[in-house]
């Protein structure tokens, strides 16, 4: 096969000329030209124009094959004709009502329904605000000021959960994150159950454990079941509130989350991203006795110094309650789960097949419809979900390979984008578009290898 002229650095900088021309726009409007740091991207990211299925176009017009998928909240697929029309019917309706609706109530009903600890619902507008709600909901119910966090994983971007998520896990993951709140969090290896056990008896001050039962940073580094068993025996023995973070497994590991595939009940769960058919909204789900810390009651003290109060001008908005409702009784049939899974089964074989026959060190890993990618190096036994010295390859997955930026960018060229090197996929892919996308991986790799980017 003959070189390519051009590197595929050099042909990204090239072929997208109309969001390189937003990009240099954005600076002046922007900071750093972005809206989610996740966006950042070398030279400049792409900009999107419109999103059907499983597939997006660019402003040039280019046509991929979506992984993003909406930061994981699109498990219908973009645009879905039943969430389209439910968006519209409200959208003339009114966008906000003022006041209680329906709605509210049959949105919270479908999520009582299929989450198995949710026995009440407080909704949020977002994943952050759910978890920030979750671990104050677990501070007045208990009396206590400490949370337990672990090292990696990601709850969203308010103060607490902030602390022990990239390394080293002493610094806040942001600059102007108060001492005071740091001092409240106790940041430990992810599934080490004898670090658990020793801080869980060294303070009789932790109200609460919040943890990502998938996986440090969506999965990354997977989840030890025996852990998750474990976490639930000790909080439960010691009074202290379990609360899982499935704002990204919620409805994709199983209709009722991590928690059903792992049949591990916490006391609280916050949720976001599938909840709400693609828009904005999330939700504190759980245990009635703990959820009563948000009634106001009639007992003016009571309601002043032992309810928390909780505004929100966006909480169960009509437009995203239509639209979680339209997708949570999709979901609610198992099938758009159940699809999701077996393509990214077939994904994760096709991408493996490709490493292995271009004899490139690496993997394709990962649970439910979840995927990542280790590529360039040789994978942790983590990715085989060999739990054997888990604390020692835990930074090795987080940190990843340095091939990130080139193999997404191959990989556009390619008719394909990632998130990162990482992605969801959708009930809207299919057996046909699963093949186009591990062709793509082979094109990219062989590139690749002609730069001599991997061996």
């Amino acid at each position: 096969m003959a070189r390519e002229t051009r590197s595929i650095a050099e042909e990204y900088a090239a072929r997208f000329a109309q969001s390189r021309q937003l990009f240099a726009e954005a600076q002046a409007l922007l900071p750093g030209g972005i809206t989610h740091m996740a966006r950042a991207f070398d030279p400049f990211p792409l900009y999107i124009d419109r999103c059907v299925g499983a597939y997006k176009w660019d402003v040039d017009g280019n046509q991929y094959i979506d992984y993003w998928m909406g930061h994981g909240a699109m498990l219908l697929g973009h645009a879905h004709p039943e969430i389209v029309a439910a968006i519209q019917a409200q959208a003339s309706r009114g966008t906000h009502a003022g006041g209680n609706t329906r709605l509210e109530m049959e949105w919270a009903r479908l999520l009582t329904d299929l989450v198995p600890c949710a026995e009440q619902v407080k909704f949020t507008s977002s994943g952050t605000e759910a978890t920030l709600l979750a671990l104050r909901a677990a501070r007045v119910y208990t009396g206590k000021r400490k949370i337990i966090k672990f090292a990696g994983h990601f709850h969203g971007w308010h103060d607490y959960v902030a602390c022990g998520v990239l390394p080293p896990y002493d610094v806040p993951m942001s600059p102007g994150i108060p001492e005071a709140v740091q001092q409240t969090v106790l940041v430990l290896p992810f599934n080490d159950k004898e670090a658990l056990t020793q801080a869980l008896e060294s303070s009789d001050d932790i109200a609460a454990v919040i943890v990502e039962p998938g996986g440090a940073y969506n999965d990354t580094v997977p989840a030890d079941p025996t852990f998750l068993t474990h976490l639930r025996q000790e909080t439960a023995r010691r009074g202290v509130v379990l609360i899982f973070d499935e704002v990204v497994t919620g409805f994709r590991y199983a209709v009722g989350g991590a928690q059903e595939y792992f049949n591990v009940i916490p006391d609280l769960t916050t949720l976001a991203k599938i909840m709400a058919g693609g828009l904005n909204g999330g939700a504190v789900v759980g245990r009635r006795d703990i959820m009563e810390v948000f009634a106001p009651g009639a007992d003016p003290v009571q309601a002043r110094y032992h309810r928390i109060p909780h505004p929100g001008t966006f909480n169960a908005n009509p437009l995203s309650a239509a639209a979680g409702i339209a997708a949570l009784r999709l979901i609610a049939t198992g099938e758009p789960t159940k699809r999701a899974q077996e393509m990214a089964d077939l994904l994760r074989q096709g991408i493996n097949e490709v490493l292995a026959r271009r004899g490139i060190p690496g993997c394709a890993y990962g649970r439910a419809s979840i995927f990542k990618t280790f590529i360039g190096a040789e994978p942790p036994r983590l990715t085989r979900f060999d739990f054997r010295n888990a604390r020692e390859e835990a930074d090795v997955l987080l940190q990843g390979t340095p091939l990130a930026p080139v193999l997404r960018k191959g990989l556009l060229l390619n008719g394909v984008d990632l998130m990162r090197v990482a992605g969801f996929v959708s009930a809207a892919h299919t057996p046909e578009i699963i093949e186009a996308t591990v062709q793509a991986f082979d094109r990219t790799l062989a590139r690749m290898q002609q730069e001599g980017l991997v061996p």
